[in-house]
């Protein structure tokens, strides 16, 4: 019986159809939901630390800087995070969200193990030969790592080539890119 279902969501991936997956079989099996987003540095709008000298030094006000960004930035996906537990509430289901920092394909697994998880939603981008073996698949890690089963939630061809054409497309009426420089 599937009582915890651990999902990973990413602005990036296909959220709606993994959060609609995610929230019918919660309703199905009255179980209870854990939504998780993990911090990586691999993530295409995680915050660069950008230094101009040869030797690595920064001075005090672009590490400040940085640090104001990477917060905006952790605070911009917790919103995200929260705005989804809400609606899963709203749906009659107990739900909870979690933010952790580290290796996607890790951080998942990890979750999963202590948290007792019996099911995993996890989106696939679809990516193949070099692009899977350089940039790697979140998703054939977990399948081959998880402590219980994995449900791996497709993109669809159309949002695929849709999401390719713009990082600042838009979801639900929501920019998908922050903005990091404002105050």
């Amino acid at each position: 019986m599937i009582n915890k279902i651990l999902v990973a969501v990413d602005r990036l991936e296909n959220n709606q159809s993994i959060f609609n997956t995610a929230v019918s079989l919660a309703q199905t099996n009255n179980a209870k939901l854990m939504l998780l987003h993990g911090l990586s540095q691999t993530e295409a709008n995680y915050p660069a630390l950008l230094t101009y000298t040869y030797y690595p030094m920064m001075d005090d006000r672009e590490h400040k800087t940085y640090q104001k960004q990477l917060e905006k930035y952790r605070q911009w996906e917790l919103d995200f995070l929260q705005d989804l537990t809400e609606k899963a509430i709203a749906a009659g289901i107990d739900a909870e969200y979690t933010q952790l920092t580290g290796n996607p394909g890790h951080t998942i697994c990890e979750l999963a193990e202590t948290w007792s998880a019996d099911l995993i939603l996890v989106g696939s981008r679809g990516l193949k030969g070099l692009k899977e073996m350089f940039l790697g698949s979140v998703s054939n890690y977990v399948t081959h790592h998880a402590p219980c089963s994995v449900l791996i939630v497709r993109q669809s061809i159309n949002n695929e080539s849709e999401q390719t054409s713009s990082k600042s497309a838009k979801a639900d009426g929501e920019l998908l890119t922050p903005d990091l420089t404002r105050n």
